[in-house]
């Protein structure tokens, strides 16, 4: 049974995007390859070949394996999906830029209310 699989209908996020191999079946479609630093067994999605990611196991760089018989032309698209996947593109980085804002802003009032806990328990342990 294999760790994880990158299954994903953008080509961008392929490489970012893990599920459990439990939780997704195993395509023919799919490459099927061992990360040559750790051995992990990895499965991504055909339109990933050739794309270089970073194993999920050990984080080094992988080159995706181009399966027999395929070339690289066979997955390029037309002009409009392309153009269709860089708007999606973006807007998923729009939302992560605002995601990261809020998850900053957060953690900006956890440190103050963490800093005002510290200070009463300062007080308090000096009280004693």
């Amino acid at each position: 049974m294999f760790d994880e699989t990158l299954h994903n209908e953008n080509v961008s996020d392929e490489a970012v995007d893990t599920q459990l191999a439990d939780d997704v079946e195993i395509r023919d479609t799919d490459i099927v390859f061992d990360c040559p630093h750790c051995g992990k067994n990895l499965v991504i999605d055909y339109r990933g070949a050739g794309l270089q990611i970073n194993c999920s196991q050990c984080g080094e760089g992988v080159l995706v394996p181009i399966p027999d018989g395929m070339q690289l032309n066979d997955l390029d698209l037309d002009p409009g999906e392309i153009l269709k996947q860089l708007f999606a593109t973006r807007r998923n980085y729009q939302k992560s830029e605002l995601r990261v804002r809020a998850l900053k802003e957060r953690l900006l009032r956890l440190q103050e209310a963490l800093g005002v806990m510290q200070d009463v328990v300062a007080e308090g342990l000096s009280e004693l």
